[in-house]
This record gives structure tokens, sequence and C-alpha cells, in this order.
């Protein structure tokens, strides 16, 4: 029979063992530390729930504006990011990233992590711009969309000492020197390029395009009487206007903007125009990858941020209207706006570049 092996708590102490006690104990401690090691060495793998599960936003969020400061995308951006981070708690950095009608900065998100922390501020040349360049870095399937930001719309400026006084002298000066006269813009296919194509097509007039990095740079240039006019959305022109260096001749939309009353619409101007309804209009676009969950966040974020009053009172003072909506109404809106704009750029013969 076979001796009884003692409890522990019935175990008394044992004479010092023999060397090959020794061997067997530090064997056993030695495999126990081999297995602890290794499972803090691959806790990661081991415990992913604790990585998945950490609150988002945990860090500062990056705003990419893909144009340069004092347009009317960064305008909306500043005024934005602040209610924005309150609403999701953790700070809203502005990154102005222009070039190439919008398309540095918007491969800057493309390629960007799809985690929820870097978002584009982005604008109709996400429409347009597979239609006005023959290669982009990116493709518009690459962006998921959040939510509608806000729209405005556009005012026609020219500088303060410019000969015109009107529209229709603009257009009579158009006609009488083809090609003499020149528009800048924010961009090859931003709004205030197809504005002023626009203008071109419906008035039958030869004016030459003047594209610049933003519409910052575009309305300082004009100010200096460099260029003739700009299409500009209101909210970047508004301080030029009231400061004397620019004249605004007229204002896209149905009605006229409650910031400059004394402004005609296109249509009261004297020479209509019917197809100048357009206007600007943004919204918040993030890495197509990134997880539903946090597109769902943000889109709620949004929705606060814009409810706020005091971003409310900002955006009015530049004439710009806040708006919301899902995920799925901005694909389908931006969807709507890549086929009316790729029929204008065919119509004004503009190729791809």
């Amino acid at each position: 029979m076979s001796a009884k092996v003692p409890m522990l708590a019935e175990r008394q102490p044992v004479p010092v063992p023999g060397a090959g006690q020794v061997l067997h104990a530090d064997r056993r401690r030695a495999g126990r530390l081999a297995l602890l090691g290794a499972a803090l060495a691959v806790s990661p793998v081991l415990w992913p729930g604790l990585v998945r599960a950490q609150a988002w936003p945990a860090r500062p969020l990056r705003l990419v504006i893909p144009y340069a400061a004092g347009g009317p995308t960064d305008i909306l951006g500043r005024a934005l990011a602040p209610s924005l981070a309150e609403a999701l708690g953790q700070p809203v950095a502005i990154d102005n990233r222009a070039g190439a009608g919008a398309v540095v900065g918007m491969n800057a998100v493309a390629k960007a992590p799809a985690d929820g922390y870097t978002l584009l501020l982005g604008d109709i040349n996400l429409a347009v711009n597979p239609s006005l360049y023959k290669s982009l870095p990116y493709e518009i399937s690459e962006f998921a969309p959040v939510s509608l930001l806000a729209s405005a719309p556009l005012v026609l400026v020219v500088p303060a000492g410019s000969p015109y006084r009107s529209l229709s002298d603009l257009i009579a000066a158009a006609r009488a020197r083809p090609g003499a006269l020149s528009f800048g813009s924010a961009g090859a296919g931003n709004t205030t390029h197809l504005a002023g194509e626009l203008l071109k097509e419906t008035g039958r007039l030869e004016i030459v395009h003047v594209p610049y990095k933003g519409a910052g740079p575009a309305l300082t240039d004009l100010a200096a009487g460099q260029i003739d006019f700009v299409v500009s959305g209101l909210s970047g022109a508004r301080a030029l206007i009231e400061s004397g260096k620019l004249r605004a001749l007229a204002i896209t939309g149905d009605t006229r903007a409650p910031a400059l009353p004394e402004v005609p619409t296109f249509a009261q101007a004297g020479t209509p125009l019917p197809d100048m309804s357009l206007g600007s209009w943004w919204g918040l676009f993030v890495p197509a990858a990134t997880p539903g969950a946090v597109v769902t966040q943000l889109n709620q974020a949004v929705t606060r941020a814009l409810a706020s009053s005091d971003l409310q009172a900002r955006l009015a003072a530049q004439n710009i209207r806040p708006m919301s909506g899902t995920p799925a109404a901005l694909g389908q809106f931006v969807q709507a706006e890549s086929t009316r704009w790729a029929r204008v750029l065919e119509r004004a013969r503009i190729q791809p570049q």
C-alpha cells in the first residue's frame, strides 16, 4: 500500500533536500516564471477587449481644411471647432492643407488612419474633382460622410476702385473686350470657380480664370486690383466689403442677404442669369474605413455643436446657414452634386487637367 500524502496543513518541516530535489524545484519555478513572462509579453493580444473598450475620443482631433487661412471654409472651420470640441470632450485642432484645388488636404485625410481622429471639412471640390482631374491620388470612395454642416450664398465683388458700379457694367465690359477681364477663385473646381464659369456660360462671356490656393489670397489680390472680380463666399468677403476695399455687385440665391440688404440678387441686377442660383456648402467627412460607431458619435456631436446658440450667432454674422443630417443624406447629396457639376464642366468645355 502506498504511503498517505499529508495535507499542506499537516506537512512538517523537512531536512534540507538533496541536489536532485533542488534541481526539480528550480525547474518548476523557472517554468512558472517563463509562463508569466510570456503572458505579459502578449497581453495586448490576449486582452484586445481592453484596447477596443477605450472610450473614443481619447485624445485631440484634427480638422483638416483644404484651403489657406482666411477663406469661407477656414472661417467656418474655426467657428465650428470650439463647439465640436465641447460636444466631443476633446480639443479639435485646425490644420490648413491648401493646394491643387483642395486635392492636397483631401488626400491627407484619405490616407490618414481611419480611427476618427482626422476629419475633413469638405466642400464642392469633393464632388467636382473627379470630373476636373484626369487622375487623383485618392478615390471619392475613400471618404465616409458624417454630416452636412452649412450652406451660404455667393457674392460677386470687385475692387473698390473698379469702374464697374453694377453687374450690368461688368457684363457690358466683358462683352466689349473678350478675354480682357479676369476672375479669381479659391482653386480649380471650387464653388468660386464654378460660379465664374456659370457666369461666363449664361452671359456668353470670354473671361480669364485665375485660380488661387484659397479664397483669402484671391480676395487679397482682388482688393489690390490684380484681377477684376471674384464670386466669393460672403463670409470671406464681408470684412473687405465693410472696410471699403471691395464693392459687392450681386449675390446668388432667391433673396437678398440680411448682411447686405442693399446688394441685389443676380436676377434683380438687371441682367437675369437664371442658373446663378448656386451657393457654397460644407460637410464633414472621415476616412472610409472609420468604424461606424465612431461615425455615429461624430454625427451626434455635430448636431449638438450646430445647436449651440453661440455658434449659430457666429455663423449668422457671416451669413452662413447651419445644416445637419444623416451620413446617408450627405452621401446622396454629394452624389447629386457630382452629377450636376460634371454636366456644367462639360458644357463649359473644361477639360480634365
